[in-house]
């Protein structure tokens, strides 16, 4: 899945690339882990990174999130008092997590967190930074036949990795 900004940066690119163990254990919730890769570029910075960051029933929420969006439904959220944004929709890993800064006529600005490995290299720290989950985000506007597009190329990516 890739989100591009209409003005072409930033940019995010999200894919499923394999569960995290290669054979199945019994463990639903184990064998059920995905690694992401995720390729970032906004503000100057490019960053990559692979992690196992959703299990296979949190990722689909990812295509439903995006058809919300489509849809205008998905509520915009406005930022606390001390700065920060609760996402709309987050998971057990921290890694990543969405929410809608606002919408247009045919367009709305999403905000794609990143926390902990899905950081920026030079903001990536001890465990002791959990604290600061979802503190960074990249904003991009995007239209909403983008959104409807993220949610069925990532519908189709997650299409390899059915529930175990």
């Amino acid at each position: 899945m890739e989100l591009k900004d209409l003005s072409g940066v930033p940019c995010v690119v999200l894919r499923p690339m394999a569960y995290e163990l290669a054979s199945v254990n019994g463990d639903t919730w184990d064998d059920n882990w995905l690694v992401i890769a995720g390729e970032v570029a906004s503000g100057g910075q490019e960053w990559s990174f692979l992690h196992p960051s959703l299990v296979v029933g949190e990722a689909m929420e990812i295509a439903e999130w995006f058809e919300r969006v489509a849809n205008r439904v998905e509520a915009a959220t406005a930022p606390s008092e001390n700065g920060g944004i609760d996402p709309s929709l987050t998971f057990t890993e921290p890694n990543l997590a969405f929410s809608v800064q606002s919408y247009g006529d045919d367009t709305a600005v999403v905000r794609v967190h990143f926390s902990l490995e899905a950081l920026p290299p030079d903001r990536r720290g001890p465990a002791a930074d959990h604290i600061a989950e979802h503190t960074f985000w990249v904003e991009l506007e995007i239209t909403r036949t983008d959104a409807v597009r993220a949610a069925t190329t990532w519908r189709k990516e997650l299409t390899r990795f059915p529930e175990r």
